[in-house]
């Protein structure tokens, strides 16, 4: 009997050590069980921007005509010459003017659609080609002779410009080039002809003068 004792507490003992050893196993586990639950899946790829929303924007092609409904002009000097020729294209029709800045002129007009030009004008002025929406190029014609051409996209005060006013009962009716180093090239005639190099163009107050008189200057565009 004397045994028993010390053998009875040494077995409680051991009992009550083997129930905190799995309460902590048990806490432990579920704690585990907890944080996982919480952290992102390591599994799934993270989100992918959209292509469509990533992507730059095509870029347009110069090669194509520039809207019809919005105006384009170009101007520059024809291939072997002096001369210059201007185009002001708009609404699918465009007005051209050829002038060598001395005697000779022709004014044209006519379609433009689909890149094509195809202008007319008296006398005997022609001219046919295409254009872009950097450049205008093809042939004209103007005093019996012709020329080819190359014209690039202009913006103002280069252009192509013209010009009337009376003065004694006289008509006198001018045309210019402006090119877009500054140079102008212009023509102007009376009502009995006698065609002189025209003025310069005051391009601030868009006037010249003309045989004492001051002539209104405006942009020429075509008409639908």
């Amino acid at each position: 009997m004397s045994h028993r004792g010390p053998l009875l507490t040494l077995l409680s003992g051991a009992v009550v050590a083997a129930v905190l050893l799995g309460l902590s196993t048990q806490a432990n586990t579920e704690s585990t069980q907890q944080t996982a639950a919480r952290a992102p899946s390591q599994s799934t790829p993270p989100a992918k921007a959209s292509p469509s929303a990533t992507a730059p924007p095509p870029i347009a092609s110069s090669s194509k005509p520039p809207t019809e409904n919005r105006k384009a002009v170009f101007a520059g000097r024809v291939v072997g010459g002096r001369a210059t020729v201007a185009i002001s294209v708009k609404d699918g029709q465009a007005v051209a003017y050829y002038c060598d800045g001395d005697r000779t002129e022709a004014w044209m007009r006519g379609p433009a659609t689909g890149g094509d030009l195809d202008l007319k004008g008296a006398p005997g002025g022609t001219l046919t080609g295409t254009f872009s929406r950097t450049t205008a190029s093809g042939t004209v014609t103007a005093g019996g002779r012709e020329f080819r051409f190359t014209a690039p996209l202009v913006k103002s005060p280069a252009g192509v410009y013209r010009g009337t006013v009376t003065i004694q009962g006289a008509k006198l009716v001018a045309g210019w080039i402006v090119l877009p180093d500054g140079t102008q090239v212009g023509v102007f005639t009376t009502d009995e002809g006698n065609p002189r190099p025209a003025p310069r163009i005051d391009l601030g107050s868009k006037t010249a003068t003309v045989d004492g008189g001051t002539m209104t200057v405006t942009e020429a565009e075509p008409k639908a």
